[in-house]
């Protein structure tokens, strides 16, 4: 939680007016615990949207992020979750971990990789996103290769952040217009 990439996808994340939480997970920095291959890392990312729908009481929607392994715990977690509503998922270790659960994925999100990731290939990663692409079908589900880094996006940290930045307020953006345009047709149907 204390990586550059988190640190930057957090803070876009308030700049847009979020709550945000960022975690570790067990066994991780001070977290106490032992890695538990994905099944009580899980737990732990529910644990901490209960927290924040808790001490955010106003309903709002749900956004989840993840970086590497964190991004296919987030990714599992938006199937599960029907509060969520967007994703940003960071380097997705796709050549490393089965993704197949996300067929078809309920909602669009951004999903950001690296040309040179030496962890998950790109190929791989390309693949997903098509399907990702093709099984949400919305002009929402967007696909960025980040030239010349590594799988953590180093030194590429201020693009990424642009990147994320311009995604949360084209969503934002997009949700707004939506809820102005119900707000007219109630208007239209009360007085018509």
């Amino acid at each position: 939680m204390d990586s550059k990439i988190v640190h930057s996808v957090c803070t876009s994340f308030i700049d847009n007016n979020f709550s945000a939480l960022k975690i570790n997970f067990r066994g991780v920095g001070k977290s106490t615990g032992t890695f538990d291959k994905g099944i009580g890392e899980l737990t732990d990312a529910a644990v901490a949207i209960d927290w924040l729908q808790e001490h955010n009481p106003s309903n709002v929607p749900i956004w989840i992020a993840g970086f590497s392994f964190g991004a296919w715990v987030a990714m599992q977690l938006t199937m599960r979750r029907p509060e969520i509503v967007g994703f940003i998922a960071l380097s997705l270790p796709v050549t490393k971990y089965d993704f197949s659960f996300l067929s078809p994925c309920p909602v669009s999100g951004l999903v950001i990789q690296s040309s040179n990731d030496t962890i998950s290939e790109e190929s791989d990663v390309t693949e997903l996103a098509k399907r990702l692409i093709n099984s949400v079908k919305s002009d929402h589900m967007k696909y960025h290769i980040i030239d010349d880094t590594n799988h953590f996006l180093r030194d590429k940290e201020e693009e990424v952040t642009q990147i994320v930045d311009g995604y949360i307020k084209l969503r934002l953006n997009s949700a707004t217009i939506s809820s102005q345009k119900v707000k007219k047709e109630v208007r239209v149907k009360e007085y018509a």
